[in-house]
C-alpha cells in the first residue's frame, strides 16, 4: 500500500491520549495538595486492540494518572481505565466503554520478518496533533533501549519516521497496514525529532498485552547478584 493508503487502513484505528496526573505548585502553601493543588495532563497516543474496547500505548503516558480521556479519529471522547501495565517493557493496556461503531482494532504484524529499509508509516498526536502521519524506514533492528524503571527492552525497531512528544504509545506500521511496533522513545541532543526514533517491537506487544488483557502480571527474568561480606 501507499502511505495514503496505510492511513486511510489504519487511522481510524489510532487514538489520542491525555493522561490527568494530580500534583502541587512548589510555591503552593498548600504541601497536600488542597485549594493550592494543580493538575499537569500527558498528552499520548495509541491504538484499538481489539473489539473490547482495548487499547494500548506506553506506560509512560499513562503513569500515575487520576484520570485517562481517549479521543478518537472521529473527535469523540471517552474515559478509560487501566487494565494493567509493565513498566519493564514500558506498555499498558487501557479499556473504554465506547460503542462497537468507535472500534477499528489494528492487526499485530510479525515484526521477526522486518528487514532493514523496509518502508513504515508512524500515526499518532504529536504536540497533540491528532491523525499526524509520517513515514520512514527501519533504520536498524534488535536495539536495546532503557525503560522507565531501567530494565532494557531488547529488539527494539530503529526507525527515522518522524517522532515527536505525543507520538508515544502510538503505532509503528508496516506497508500492509499492521502494527510492528509501538513508538515509544527518541535519541535527540534537542529534545525534538532528529531522525532516531524506536518502537517496541511487536513480537513483545503480542506476549505483553495478552497476559495484561486478562489481568495476569507480567513475568520477566532477570540475573541477580547478592553480595555478602566474608567473615574470616
Amino acid at each position: 500500500m501507499s502511505v495514503n493508503g496505510v492511513y486511510r487502513a489504519a487511522g481510524d484505528g489510532v487514538v489520542e491520549i491525555i493522561a490527568t496526573t494530580p500534583g502541587s505548585s512548589g510555591n503552593s502553601p498548600f504541601p497536600f495538595g488542597g485549594s493550592g493543588s494543580q493538575k499537569s495532563q500527558a498528552e499520548g497516543s495509541g491504538f484499538v486492540y481489539d473489539s473490547a474496547g482495548h487499547i494500548i500505548t506506553n506506560n509512560h503516558v499513562i503513569a500515575n494518572a487520576s484520570a485517562i480521556s481517549v479521543t478518537f479519529s472521529d473527535g469523540s471522547k471517552y474515559s478509560a481505565t487501566v487494565v494493567g501495565s509493565d513498566p519493564s517493557t514500558d506498555l499498558a493496556v487501557l479499556k473504554v466503554n465506547a460503542p462497537s461503531s468507535k472500534l477499528h482494532p489494528l492487526t499485530l504484524g510479525d515484526s521477526s520478518k522486518l528487514q532493514v529499509g523496509d518502508g513504515v508509516v508512524a500515526i499518532g498526536s504529536p504536540f497533540g496533533l491528532e491523525d499526524t502521519v509520517t513515514t520512514g524506514i527501519v533504520s536498524a533492528l534488535n536495539r536495546d533501549i532503557s525503560s522507565t524503571n531501567n530494565f532494557t527492552i531488547s529488539g527494539a525497531i530503529q526507525t527515522d519516521a518522524a517522532i515527536n512528544h505525543g507520538n508515544s504509545g502510538g503505532p509503528l506500521l508496516n506497508m500492509a497496514g499492521q502494527v510492528i511496533g509501538v513508538n515509544t522513545q527518541i535519541e535527540s541532543d534537542s529534545g525534538g525529532n532528529e531522525g532516531v526514533g524506536f518502537a517496541v517491537p511487536s513480537s513483545t506487544i503480542s506476549s505483553v498485552a495478552s497476559k495484561l488483557v486478562k489481568g495476569e502480571k507480567v513475568q520477566h527474568p532477570y540475573l541477580g547478584v547478592y553480595v555478602q561480606a566474608a567473615n574470616r
